[in-house]
């Protein structure tokens, strides 16, 4: 287990972390740093991405997901309320920010339609990796994780 800091490493914004095994890559969020032209992560290709483990809807954790659905492959898991909250706040993001975003609407409804909705203390499997939600009690909706794998175990 190999994890690489792409944004959010001593600032508020651009959180986004990749996890990596021996045959899986996890994406956990892909957000934006909020300034007068957005800031994004570190450019990780999709195609090295076999899943995005969503938080919760902040756009500092959320903002640069629909990055990821410009083609077909990757899913996105989170809970169903963060979810709602992400696709309220992405659709004021990008009427807001307009031509300064790397991705359109349809970008957001693709990322819709490939998201896994995933249920509180319910562990689910993306390859190598266990993954389970618990109640981060941030925001509604909002998750920490557990993830095992390689005899490994972490909590993001």
């Amino acid at each position: 287990m190999q994890i690489t800091v792409l944004g959010g490493a001593r600032q508020v914004g651009r959180s986004a972390f990749l996890l990596k095994g021996r045959e899986t890559n996890l994406l956990l969020d892909f957000g934006v740093l909020m300034q007068r032209e957005p800031a994004f992560p570190m450019h990780v290709q999709p195609r090295d991405v076999d899943a995005i483990l969503l938080t919760h809807a902040h756009l500092d954790h959320s903002g640069a997901t629909p990055i990821f659905f410009l083609s077909d492959g990757v899913k996105l898991y989170t809970t169903d309320l963060t979810l709602e909250l992400t696709q309220l706040l992405m659709e004021d993001f990008l009427r807001i920010s307009g031509f300064y975003l790397p991705f359109e609407y349809i970008d957001l409804i693709y990322m819709m339609r490939r998201t896994k909705r995933v249920g509180l203390e319910d562990p689910f499997t993306i390859g190598e990796f266990t993954v389970t939600f618990h109640d981060a009690g941030h925001i509604p909706g909002s998750v920490s994780m557990v993830i095992e794998g390689g005899g490994k175990r972490m909590i993001y």
